[in-house]
């Protein structure tokens, strides 16, 4: 993981921005009392851990990448460390609580990272926002990048294997409450724009989200090529307008929220 976003996150921050509605979600999850001291995992540019740190907890943010940790905002309630989810550095029970946004499907071993996280807070909570892969509605942009389906099986565990190894492995409480979408969602991950297709087109935009690094560049600039023809043409419009006249759309993000 370290390797991969040293190439791929050097603009990370000029796409992925936290979401107040996702932050507020964090929040209400972890239940905690302000000041708390929490631990962010995979925390990437900071976004989220600059967030938590401006509601008033003290936040330590792990983030292996060199690379996005320089693009990281300083807050005098926020520090910073360089380890890997699946070898924190940290004593047992050190923290309150933990978080991980959007970083479960890049670990080398995640169930090692959940062990660690509920390690160094003694058992949680730990709130993750991550995806259900096994999401049964249809959604637009596979019908260009049909890629995306095979990258997300192969890199993330399903929702089944993470409530398994909750509950029977580790003998803890696993609960997933699912998060719709808002169309005007400003952390430009995945799905983020599924009312906003043009976005797809701006390689700014692509290079935050790192599925588009797992298509070859030929292959990527076909698709792309066939997207723009569709949008040009109104056959998107014909095809998926409907979409436009919702203000959420469920794609399959949840937010889990773990304890042992």
């Amino acid at each position: 993981m370290p390797t991969k976003y040293n190439t791929i996150g050097k603009t990370y921050t000029s796409t992925r921005a936290a979401d107040p509605r996702i932050t507020s979600r964090l929040i209400e999850l972890l239940g905690l009392p302000p000041h708390s001291s929490l631990i962010d995992i995979g925390a990437g540019t900071g976004n989220y851990s600059f967030a938590l740190a401006e509601c008033g907890h003290n936040v330590m943010a792990v983030e292996p990448s060199w690379v996005m940790r320089e693009q990281a905002q300083a807050h005098q309630r926020l520090t910073w460390q360089e380890a890997s989810a699946e070898n924190l550095p940290f004593a047992d029970k050190q923290f309150q609580g933990a978080v991980m946004t959007l970083c479960l499907h890049h670990m080398d071993d995640w169930q090692q990272g959940i062990k660690e996280a509920l390690r160094v807070t003694g058992g949680g909570p730990l709130v993750a926002f991550a995806f259900d892969i096994h999401h049964k509605s249809n959604f637009w942009l596979f019908d260009y990048f049909p890629e995306f389906i095979d990258i997300d099986k192969n890199w993330a565990a399903s929702l089944q294997e993470l409530n398994d190894f909750v509950e029977q492995d580790l003998k803890g409480s696993f609960d997933c409450q699912r998060f719709p979408l808002p169309k005007d969602l400003i952390d430009h991950f995945a799905a983020a724009a599924w009312a906003r297709p043009e976005l797809y087109l701006q390689e700014k935009y692509r290079n935050g989200i790192s599925s588009f690094s797992k298509i070859n560049k030929e292959v990527l600039q076909q698709k792309l090529t066939h997207l723009k023809n569709e949008l040009d043409s109104g056959e998107w419009k014909r095809k998926y307008g409907e979409l436009l006249q919702q203000e959420f759309y469920d794609r399959g993000y949840v937010f889990l929220t773990i304890h042992s």
